[in-house]
């Protein structure tokens, strides 16, 4: 059977350490399969201090590194949960008394049962994201469709003269090709007068654009804070504009329509 070595200074008032402290030099030794409670009984009790008996060994090479690095992903998914519990609107209760340190058997089951609750929180949040991200998408394009923005934008072409315009088109003539497509979408509030002096600089007014507040605050996809999103409505003629239109409005959700 194995056996662990422990030096430690032992003092002789629980709880005091002071150097004017008269205090015992102890070595003991220890079954490795005694070893975790005796140390912890002795740590539980706060009269002893323990020496470093392997202080040149490098921490990678130590006997218990699995252990440590096991109570350190342990603690890093307690703070994982605890800011869940936090976020929720609970709160933990408070433990009475110090914790004993639990048992290497017990200490497996709680990494197992930690993992398995930080793993379904973590699904559960992504699937909340994923969930709260298609709703805003769905609201912005709701109030898109349902924000007028002006009359019928398709009277601009008749912008010649009155004796140039023909009453009667025939079905070939040169204005068959004349389409007005559209661009439709939202911009963040602080975003939407930027988009705007770009529209205008890169298609040098080849367009007609109308940019208005919607009507209710909707929240945002990340922060869920409420906020004013600012719908537009793009006209224009030629593809050479729209694909500038489309290049520029991608830095920003937008939700497009071409008629």
């Amino acid at each position: 059977m194995g056996r662990t070595s422990a030096l430690l200074f032992l003092s002789r008032t629980m709880g005091s350490m002071f150097r004017s402290e008269e205090v015992a030099l102890v070595q003991l030794f220890l079954p490795t399969a005694a070893a975790y409670a005796c140390v912890s009984q002795l740590g539980e009790l706060g009269l002893v201090e323990f020496r470093d008996l392997n202080a040149s060994v490098s921490a990678f090479q130590r006997r218990f590194v699995v252990d440590v690095r096991r109570c350190e992903e342990l603690e890093k998914t307690f703070t994982f949960l605890q800011e869940e519990v936090r976020q929720a609107g609970l709160t933990l209760p408070l433990p009475e008394g110090a914790l004993p340190a639990p048992l290497p058997r017990d200490l497996l089951r709680i990494q197992e049962e930690t993992d398995r609750l930080a793993q379904e929180l973590r699904d559960v949040r992504g699937n909340r994201q994923a969930l709260r991200a298609q709703l805003h998408q769905l609201q912005l394009h709701s109030a898109v469709l349902g924000q007028g923005h002006g009359p019928s934008l398709a009277a601009s072409h008749t912008d010649g003269p009155l004796e140039r315009t023909p009453l009667l088109q025939s079905s070939g003539g040169p204005h068959q090709d004349l389409r007005v497509n559209f661009v439709a979408g939202a911009v963040e509030p602080h975003k939407a007068a930027a988009l705007e002096r770009l529209l205008w600089r890169a298609c040098h007014g080849f367009l007609i654009a109308s940019f208005r507040d919607a009507e209710q605050q909707l929240e945002g996809p990340v922060t869920g804070e409420p906020a004013t999103w600012v719908t537009f409505l793009i006209s224009y003629w030629g593809e050479q504009i729209g694909q500038k239109i489309r290049k520029i409005t991608d830095w920003s959700w937008v939700r497009r329509s071409t008629s």
